[in-house]
């Protein structure tokens, strides 16, 4: 996974757990700000989250 891949707004997958979290900022230095659904922001490594396509439901 690349920082690029990540944007601001968007969702992306924890890797590790497969929670949906909403990306609300996105460092260069190889970590981003997450929202969970459930509330609460916290900080990931870049490289723990995926990105998520469109055609993913979520139940």
């Amino acid at each position: 996974m690349q920082a690029k891949y990540l944007q601001q707004g968007s969702q992306a997958k924890i890797l590790s757990t497969g929670q949906i979290v909403e990306v609300r900022r996105v460092s260069n230095h190889g970590f981003s700000v997450v929202r969970f659904q459930t509330g609460g922001d916290y900080m990931i490594l870049n490289d723990r989250l995926e990105t998520v396509s469109e055609e993913e439901v979520r139940h």
